[in-house]
């Protein structure tokens, strides 16, 4: 039980030290679009929105009843 104990504590002083060891680099870029078109031609529709007019910065848009009031939708962006 106390190797046990030694060895758990042994290894939680030495965690920060194999982290703060550890090196590299991660390569990441963002885009921000300034401007996005949202249009719904009908109610019945879910809205189309077009951001940049690039097909990488389009929203992914989903949709989904809400039980506890007929005929609401809730609509969710997201980007």
């Amino acid at each position: 039980m106390t190797r046990a104990l030694l060895l758990a504590i042994g290894l939680v002083i030495a965690a920060p030290i194999g982290a703060a060891s550890t090196t590299g680099s991660i390569a990441v870029s963002l885009t921000i679009f300034s401007r996005c078109d949202i249009s719904r031609p009908n109610t019945q529709s879910l809205p189309a929105i077009d951001c940049g007019r690039q097909v990488s910065a389009q929203p992914r848009v989903m949709h989904s009843a809400l039980e506890h009031n007929e005929g609401s939708q809730l609509v969710t962006v997201e980007w």
